[in-house]
């Protein structure tokens, strides 16, 4: 592969960003920066809505990536969103977005954030001997990774970011003495519970954010000529701002935007409580951070080493599910896929397909009955590494329906592969209830939006009473949802 393009896009409650990268022979070169503040963060009312100011913002800033889109292959773009998005409640904002930006944006938990933000850093910064602590302060959480050269050790995502801090206890633009007391008695109770790790103190400490890097910047308008952020730069420049008293004058003095100037004391509030919880000396800094990551785990996807297959194996060996009847479903899954040869079940359609089949009983470790009802939750609700709250949902969809009745409203909102997945996968744990190593008849399968036709060698099911047994039981089930299934004899 040889001068690929790629782009990232990461939707923050601050931020909006685009880095478009080139990978040439195993060599990562950023080509092309787009950012823009946008502040989601601020604009997220308390209802969950978005500010019709802000919505317009947002969209006109991706109206504005997808222009820089155009040449670059769609299997090459990724594009997340963060907490504001998690924590939306207008379902209409992630269609309009995805409209604008021309690609889908997916939905990553607080976890997954950070496990992208540390893949991004411990590829550019490399210590021996020493735990790499990550920290990262952003517009709506602030993501905290501790992690070694076999990988990240503790992962945490706190609701502290510098715009609901702003928007808490700054609104008005003005950063007093009582306004810092009373924000920091907040970020104080919401990062206490981080104290045992102060044991780390002695980890390499580096800062991965914008509000981070901005820090370090301004120390050196007050002399500080260091490297690294120190606790006596940061509140040396806590004095400043509250010299300066209000976002505008703090803006002029140390010649920032306003945007950035209206969150500069919620983030250094953020880093003073994180430099005493945790004890820190100093801090380095780093331009690495989610993007890179995204860009990582992007590329691995594209290389077939897919973060997600390594997740559904960890799932299938944590809850003990058999892994012989799961590798037999999931083999017999991709053989009537074959068959049935639709234009739906592309590459993404079969990688669900595959990973369904193997996590398919993992529920058994919470109870025999209605198994597929437990496997479904705890695929949903799981941190699971490299899925998105949007596949997370195909998953437990797909799960949830493969067994008992069929619920075609679950449907409704999900890629049009997802039905036809589940009914393959049906099919396929029919097959193999013998939960042992048998040949699957040769037959051909058609699935049409209300019917299902299964065609057999002549006399097979004949010979197989129980297949026909379980058939039957399997055309009562689809019955209730109007679904027709035929088979010949």
């Amino acid at each position: 592969m040889s001068n690929q393009l790629y782009a990232v896009i990461d939707l923050g409650s601050n931020s909006f960003h685009m880095a478009v990268m080139e990978e040439d022979n195993g060599r990562i070169l950023v080509v092309d920066r787009v950012r823009d503040m946008v502040q989601l963060g601020y604009g997220l009312e308390k209802d969950g809505t978005l500010l019709p100011q802000t919505r317009e913002k947002a969209l006109n800033c991706l109206r504005k990536f997808n222009e820089r889109l155009a040449n670059i292959d769609r299997d090459n773009i990724r594009a997340v969103g963060t907490l504001t998005l998690r924590k939306m409640k207008d379902p209409t904002f992630l269609k309009e977005a995805e409209g604008a930006l021309g690609v889908p944006i997916e939905i990553i938990s607080g976890r997954e954030e950070a496990r992208l933000i540390y893949l991004g850093v411990s590829q550019y910064v490399h210590v021996a001997e020493k735990e790499l602590f990550v920290i990262d302060i952003g517009g709506g959480s602030t993501e905290l990774i501790l992690g070694e050269s076999a990988g990240i050790k503790r992962a945490f995502s706190k609701e502290v970011g510098c715009v609901n801090i702003a928007k808490l206890f700054f609104k008005k633009g003005t950063f007093t003495q009582k306004q810092m007391d009373r924000a920091l008695l907040h970020i104080e109770r919401e990062l206490h519970d981080l104290t045992y790790l102060m044991r780390y103190q002695d980890a390499y400490f580096v800062g991965a954010s914008g509000t981070i890097k901005t820090i370090l910047e301004l120390s050196e308008y007050l002399g500080f000529q260091e490297e690294f952020i120190t606790l006596e730069a940061i509140e040396r420049l806590t004095q400043k701002l509250l010299t300066l008293k209000h976002e505008d004058k703090i803006a002029r003095f140390f010649d920032l935007s306003p945007e950035r100037a209206s969150v500069m004391g919620a983030g250094l509030l953020i880093l003073y409580t994180l430099f005493n919880v945790l004890s820190i000396k100093k801090m380095a800094i780093t331009s690495a951070a989610l993007r890179e990551g995204m860009l990582f785990d992007l590329l691995g996807r594209v290389q077939k080493q897919d973060r997600r297959d390594k997740t559904i194996a960890s799932l299938v060996a944590r809850f003990g599910a058999d892994e012989a009847q799961a590798i037999r479903v999931r083999d017999t899954s991709m053989m009537i896929a074959k068959v049935i040869d639709s234009p739906l079940l592309d590459e993404t359609a079969l990688r669900f397909l595959g990973w369904a089949s193997l996590c398919h009983e993992i529920g058994l470790a919470v109870s025999h009955h209605r198994h597929f009802k437990h496997s479904a939750y705890l695929i949903e609700h799981a941190d699971l590494d490299g899925f998105s709250h949007q596949d997370q949902k195909i998953l437990a969809t797909i799960i949830y329906n493969h067994q008992r009745k069929f619920e075609f409203e679950d449907f409704e909102s999900l890629p049009q592969f997802a039905p036809i997945v589940t009914m393959i996968l049906r099919m396929a744990v029919l097959f193999n209830r013998g939960r042992y190593t048998r040949n699957v008849p040769d037959f051909n399968m058609r699935i049409g939006k209300r019917n299902v036709k299964l065609y057999f060698q002549e006399g097979w099911l004949k010979a197989h009473p129980l297949v026909l047994e379980d058939l039957k039981y399997e055309e009562k089930q689809l019955k209730k949802a109007d679904i027709k299934l035929a088979w010949n004899l």
